[in-house]
């Protein structure tokens, strides 16, 4: 049996400790010892040490976001990409939901590029977009990415155009992010606070599932999402962090509701399989495979939908 690649890849998964090595023996063995090019260690070690970095850095500023994890995915999938696929998609969700047991992370992301300006430059670039992801930086953010940028031995005249080029983005993204909740709400653009709170309660009626407590399931399900929909637009326009708060799903074992919680098997509302809730950071996406109904709610529309 070939053990090249159960080295490589429990290298890569020691950075999640005993249980991490254990894994990442056994992806390396797919991934290496089936005749993949010898580079593929520098890659995982890459997107490992990356995942973890850009996960210790989103918690800088306090709670995990969900446009924050929505943003570290698609810089993984991406660097993923360019490496010419190192991992398969479940492998790098795998990757990704175990980050947070990266130690030590950010700063080994430093040391890995340090040696490298062109990949220093792009890891500065994918910090400045998880800290523009949600809202404005923090300073605690701006402090972070400036000991990065010394560690890597960057110029302050290459990070201030980095720290440029980001804010408008967000600037940019902000404002597409505020149209589009506008556009949910049926309002202008420009629309001040008070009709922004009369577009919502109006839709709120009008989509609340005590209004549609006696139609099929499966409409009950589709007028439980659009509310939620509402809600995250009104959220959009009024400042909310983004967090998924006070989520109830449908447990498997008794039917009946309760508080969601990582990890817990759950029934879907709409068809009834049964589905394994993601960390609580990713309430707010979690779905199920089978029809794509939303597997967490807030209580009131949980309630009604069971």
């Amino acid at each position: 049996m070939n053990w090249r690649g159960k080295a490589i890849g429990g290298s890569i998964g020691s950075f999640f400790g005993p249980w991490g090595t254990l894994a990442g023996a056994a992806v390396g063995h797919v991934l290496v010892d089936r005749k993949q090019e010898p580079s593929e260690k520098q890659s995982l070690r890459l997107l490992a040490i990356t995942a973890g970095a850009l996960y210790e850095f989103a918690r800088t500023d306090g709670p995990y976001t969900v446009k924050e994890d929505a943003t570290i995915r698609s810089i993984l999938s991406e660097i993923n990409q360019r490496l010419g696929v190192a991992l398969k998609p479940h492998e790098l969700a795998y990757l990704i939901d175990d980050a947070n047991r990266i130690d030590r992370s950010f700063m080994r992301l430093a040391a890995t590029v340090r040696e490298n300006p062109q990949l220093a430059h792009a890891a500065v670039a994918w910090l400045w977009r998880v800290a523009v992801c949600d809202a404005e930086e923090t300073p605690a953010e701006i402090a972070d990415i400036n000991a990065f940028v010394r560690a890597v031995g960057l110029s302050e005249e290459e990070a201030f155009h980095a720290a440029l080029r980001y804010r408008r983005m967000a600037a940019a993204a902000s404002e597409d992010t505020r149209r589009a909740a506008s556009t949910v709400l049926g309002l202008p653009y420009t629309a001040g606070a008070e009709a922004i709170k009369s577009a919502y309660r109006a839709m709120s009626l009008k989509y609340h599932p005590d209004k549609h407590a006696d139609l099929d399931p499966d409409i009950r399900a589709l007028t439980a999402e659009k509310f939620a929909q509402i809600k995250s637009a009104y959220d959009t326009l009024c400042g909310s962090d983004g967090v998924f708060r006070d989520g109830y799903a449908k447990r498997a074992d008794t039917g009946s509701l309760a508080p969601a919680v990582a990890d817990a098997v759950v029934l879907c509302f709409t068809c009834g399989q049964k589905n394994r809730l993601p960390s609580a950071e990713r309430f707010a996406s979690a779905r199920c495979p089978s029809c794509q109904t939303l597997l967490v709610f807030e209580h009131d529309l949980a309630e009604h939908l069971a």
